[in-house]
């Protein structure tokens, strides 16, 4: 898993990369914060309560979800019963990022069905 992380880091838009639970515990991640635990909780939360609002309005289920800030990005994609979250500059190439996690999910998706 570190190995996956640490490749979408190596892209000039990353900053950081986290794979949590749906229940906010962090699994693995490379993030430049003293409050991880934090960060999962309320990553997972928003994930949570962004496919819950989807779900509500009848527009399918969530795949991915682009959070704008004056700083950058924040995304975030389901990877099974895992959430991957990536922090990004905003600068560059924002599609190769998000095809970079489609990427990562899926190969994370492999090792976690395959009980690692």
């Amino acid at each position: 898993m570190e190995t996956i992380l640490q490749r979408l880091t190596d892209l000039d838009e990353v900053y950081d990369a986290i794979l949590v639970g749906k229940d906010g515990l962090i699994v693995s991640g490379i993030l430049h914060s003293e409050d991880e635990e934090v960060v999962g909780a309320m990553s997972a939360a928003a994930f949570g309560s962004i496919t819950s609002f989807t779900e509500q309005i009848s527009n399918g289920e969530t795949s991915h979800v682009v959070i704008e800030t004056k700083k950058g990005t924040i995304q975030m994609e389901a990877a099974g019963d895992l959430i991957l979250i990536v922090t990004t500059t905003g600068k560059g190439n924002m599609g190769r990022v998000r095809l970079e996690m489609k990427k990562a999910c899926a190969q994370l998706n492999e090792l976690v069905t395959s009980g690692y």
